[in-house]
């Protein structure tokens, strides 16, 4: 397409890739160094900036650690200078997003303070455009300030129809605590299943599920959760249904937001039947996701595709 330019920090690069192949796009390099006192540098690889002005650019990052936002920050500005019309940031993955709201004294919401520095990249004619997936909390959408479009995509029709490629019998949707209840239940609604809950209790980063709340004896039981990082939450789960009379427990996530291979590892060895999830996060990439028998990962850089088109 004729002024449409794409980037994406080094992470993103296979969806910024996906994204381009659709729209028929190679996506433009960035040139990165870091200094010996750890500075980082930044360059887009043009000879002149003129050839950015007036032209519709795409970055495409998902902020899974602190240098992936803070690139998407930097060269969001930077474009703002180059005089480019339009910036869609595509955000596959909303790094903490969890850290929603304070619970302890002295906690800092820092998917509010991401959500302002982003908000904080001047704007053009034609506006800043931030595309996010699957929020943890669509209200996060309310942090962002300012003048900026921001739209949550979702997941859910990508991953109904790989439960439905499955063909599970006997199933019920499952959550792996209570925070996850109404998006299961729409899941439940569109299979016209039955629905159960764990309650579990939190001391900051020790989790123990208490409680299983429905009957699961006899039945598949799928658990759908937004994320999962370390595994604690969902693992601790599927082993308390599985304790009360599951036959067999899967598990379908938005994000497969894992903190390392470690936690890849022990999802491969853990009693989970399937791991159905989506390519928004960097950690899918990895050679133990790649080739595990046990985690299903479903592209969905189309969904970012098709809300891309309508706008440009």
């Amino acid at each position: 397409m004729k002024n449409l330019i794409i980037y994406s920090t080094e992470e993103s690069a296979y969806f910024a890739e996906l994204i381009g192949r659709e729209l028929g796009i190679t996506p433009s390099k960035i040139e990165r160094e870091e200094f010996p006192d750890g500075e980082l540098y930044h360059r887009l690889a043009i000879t002149d900036k003129s050839e950015l002005f007036g032209q519709t650019v795409i970055f495409v990052a998902s902020t899974h650690s602190d240098q992936a936002f803070d690139e998407l920050e930097k060269i969001g500005h930077g474009l703002a200078e180059m005089g480019v019309k339009r910036r869609i940031f595509v955000i596959p993955f909303f790094g903490y997003s969890t850290m929603e709201r304070a619970v302890l004294p002295g906690e800092m919401v820092s998917a509010k303070i991401n959500a302002r520095r982003l908000s904080n990249i001047p704007n053009s004619d034609q506006g800043n455009v931030f595309l996010l997936l699957d929020l943890h909390v669509s209200g996060i959408l309310h942090y962002f300030e300012g003048d900026c479009l921001r739209y949550e995509l979702s997941a859910a029709e990508l991953l109904r129809q790989a439960i439905s490629d499955l063909k599970i019998k006997d199933f019920v949707f499952g959550t792996a605590d209570l925070g996850r209840v109404k998006l299961t239940e729409k899941l439940a609604t569109h299979f016209k299943t039955g629905i159960v809950f764990i309650r579990k209790s939190r001391d900051f980063m020790a989790v123990k599920a208490e409680e299983v709340i429905g009957d699961v004896k006899g039945k598949n039981v799928i658990i759908y959760d937004d994320m999962i990082r370390g595994g604690g939450t969902l693992l601790k789960a599927a082993a308390a249904y599985k304790k009360q009379g599951a036959v067999k427990v899967y598990a379908v996530l938005s994000h497969l937001a894992l903190t390392g291979e470690k936690a890849a590892a022990k999802l491969e060895k853990s009693a989970l039947e399937k791991i159905i999830t989506t390519n928004s996060h960097p950690i899918s990439q990895s050679k133990l996701v790649k080739r595990s028998k046990r985690i299903i990962v479903k592209d969905v850089s189309g969904e970012f595709v098709k809300v891309i088109k309508k706008i440009i």
